[in-house]
């Protein structure tokens, strides 16, 4: 029974813990490992791409009157989300602190990458990655500061098994100079204050208690010696005690009679009498010898 009650315990715990809330977690900041942003033109200074540069949008040059695209790539690793959490929400989050030409605005989108890339020495935009379809799109202003785009579903693929390439940040219409504006995280670029992140809000199990580790089996002891069984002891017979015996008159065999108590009475009455009559006659035979000596 005692058995049967603790494993009503055990299971009743575990279904509680199986009850029990997602415990939720502080969001979690996660910065590339690789980023790089490319340019299709020739800025007339210093290259076409960078790793501290982040370029994105569309625009035509206003020397050359050429259409020119520009692309941020950008790889998080995933390895701080904990195995097993709950992803509740995923934003990327890029800082903008330059704008060409300075008024208007654009919608800009965020894209996965669909292949490996390593992020240097990109002159020819036919060797950029190819991107997947937008997954979120925000309209960025002139104004300095951070700006987010929701990629949740994105980084849950990742975490269920979908390649991580990384993504990038581009124009919303890929192959369209129409809305003319790009910006970019340029001025501030050696601070580190304004690198891209990933923010990951999630949430993991609440962990249970170990169940009770299993009791030891008890060894079983052998059962105690048999005695070997006695033969029952035959009580020794007492013997009764023989009274002392009582002497007795020889002249009978049994108690005396109350005759006979007298008949010995009598005797010793004629004896004491013969006695006493012996005395008397020594004693006056000794009275005439003293007188007839004197």
């Amino acid at each position: 029974m005692k058995r049967i009650l603790q494993s009503i315990a055990v299971i009743s715990l575990c279904l509680a813990a199986l009850a029990l809330p997602a415990r939720a977690q502080a969001p979690l900041q996660i910065y590339p490992d690789q980023g790089v942003g490319v340019l299709s033109e020739d800025p007339g200074s210093g290259e076409r791409w960078s790793t501290s540069v982040f370029p994105f949008g569309n625009y035509v040059g206003p020397v050359s009157g050429d259409d020119v695209f520009c692309r941020t790539y950008l790889h998080f690793p995933l390895d701080g989300i904990p195995a097993g959490a709950t992803v509740q929400s995923v934003r990327l989050y890029v800082y903008v602190d330059d704008f060409w030409p300075g008024s208007g605005g654009a919608p800009m989108s965020a894209y996965p990458v669909t292949a490996d890339w390593t992020g240097v020495d990109w002159d020819d935009m036919s060797t950029w990655p190819a991107l997947g379809g937008a997954v979120a799109t925000t309209d960025i202003s002139p104004t300095e500061g951070w700006y987010g785009w929701d990629v949740t579903p994105l980084v849950q693929g990742w975490l269920d098994g979908t390649p991580n390439h990384g993504l990038a940040v581009a124009a919303a219409d890929l192959g369209s100079t129409a809305s003319n504006w790009a910006a970019a995280r340029r001025l501030t670029a050696g601070d580190p204050a304004t690198r891209p992140y990933l923010e990951v809000t999630f949430s993991e199990p609440t962990p249970t208690s170990p169940p009770p580790p299993p009791r030891p089996t008890e060894t079983p002891q052998p059962p105690p010696p048999t005695a070997t069984p006695q033969p029952p002891i035959t009580p020794v017979p007492t013997s009764t005690p023989t009274p002392a015996p009582v002497l007795l008159p020889e002249t009978g065999a049994g108690s005396p009679s109350a005759a006979d108590w007298l008949l010995l009475i009598g005797a010793g009455l004629g004896l004491l009498a013969g006695l006493a009559g012996i005395t008397s006659r020594r004693a006056l035979a000794e009275a005439h010898k003293a007188a007839e000596r004197v």
